[in-house]
């Protein structure tokens, strides 16, 4: 066992056998060498506790924990309060690191002392087939800005400094289902956010990952954690059906009635303008999340014209206030493509 880790990689198991051998092997053949791999078990029904109790034999640096079924967040903030390391890293039972993970986030973020929070981009795995790659920004203002539409690094890629998770009194237990993106709103007022440009991490949803089965619950858990986000950075109440459209508007299906767009409309606009007000950002960063906020006004404007002509207007006049390349033609095709094609998979569905 190493004294002192550097860093303190922490996986949560439970019924992981068909992927756990990928998932340990790929942390054991990092290039960064100097760590501890701490994996709870949280009281597994099949061959997880025997697969890990062989490879705590075979490397020292691994250090497993047996435990009766509690759930994830019990499982993670028992892996987060044994760490020994400066940073802690997360991992999940069914994804793989890429060799070089740890040794290229160790590097980033001791170049970035600000940074608490710093992910990788990803590749998306889906029942075996590669879906493509998630690659968020590496602006920890336009991820801070990406909060109010969705999470904006992956949970499993993420290196922490540990002091930042211990402040925050690590994972809440009552955010069952959204405990990455309660951390992450929570995290944004006292550490910024950072994403490696590269792709370290093979994410891998299946039938029976988390994530899929409990998308419903976790969109909704997101919602209302948003709503309170929002409630405290704006002063002010939003409805639900405002907050829903905004992660809709990162997830689909597409807003269903023309109040909900308006309502959604209006939010984004309050979000930017207070965003802007509050926060340092530099020339490329109002751009970008200009740009972004403009997309999803002219998103909602396309959405808006299957109600009538005025609403669609008034929206993509309102999201050219906020940024003018809207009017390049590679733009205009763009939004008009992403629209037909929400038709035409709806109508494929029906």
């Amino acid at each position: 066992m190493i004294s002192i880790p550097k860093i303190s990689v922490v996986m949560p198991a439970y019924n992981a056998a068909v992927y756990l051998d990928e998932a340990v092997t790929s942390i054991l053949n990092q290039t960064f060498r100097y760590f501890e791999f701490i994996i709870v078990n949280d009281g597994s029904t099949d061959d997880t506790a025997s697969i890990l109790d062989k490879y705590e034999k075979s490397d020292s640096r691994i250090r497993v924990y047996h435990q009766e079924n509690q759930g994830m967040i019990a499982a993670l903030n028992r892996g987060c309060r044994l760490a020994r390391g400066k940073y802690i890293a997360r991992m999940d039972a069914d994804d793989v690191s890429f060799p070089a993970r740890l040794e290229k986030q160790l590097e980033y973020i001791e170049r970035h002392p600000k940074i608490g929070i710093l992910g990788t981009w990803t590749c998306i795995v889906k029942d075996g087939m590669v879906a493509g790659n998630w690659c968020p920004s590496t602006s920890s203002k336009v991820l801070k800005w990406d909060l109010f539409f969705g999470v904006c690094v992956a949970h499993p890629s993420v290196l922490m400094r540990r002091e930042v998770i211990e402040c925050l009194s690590f994972y809440r237990a009552d955010a069952l289902h959204g405990e990455d993106g309660d951390l992450w709103l929570r995290a944004s007022s006292i550490t910024e956010f950072g994403n490696v440009p590269e792709i370290l991490l093979k994410y891998r949803v299946w039938h029976g990952s988390a994530s899929q089965l409990l998308s419903q619950p976790r969109r909704e858990t997101h919602v209302g954690l948003l709503a309170s986000y929002i409630k405290e950075f704006l002063n002010v109440d939003p409805t639900i059906e405002a907050v829903t459209g905004l992660r809709q508007m990162r997830i689909g299906p597409r807003l269903e009635s023309l109040r909900q767009i308006r309502l959604t409309a209006a939010l984004i606009q309050e979000l930017h303008q207070n965003f802007m007000k509050h926060n340092d950002v530099n020339f490329q960063e109002r751009r970008e999340i200009a740009w972004d906020a403009a997309k999803k006004l002219a998103s909602l404007a396309l959405q808006a014209s299957r109600f009538n002509t005025r609403s669609f207007i008034f929206l993509l006049i309102q999201a050219l206030k906020l940024d003018y390349r809207l009017l390049y033609p590679s733009a205009i095709m763009s939004g008009i493509e992403s629209y037909f094609r929400m038709a035409y998979l709806k109508s494929d569905a029906q």
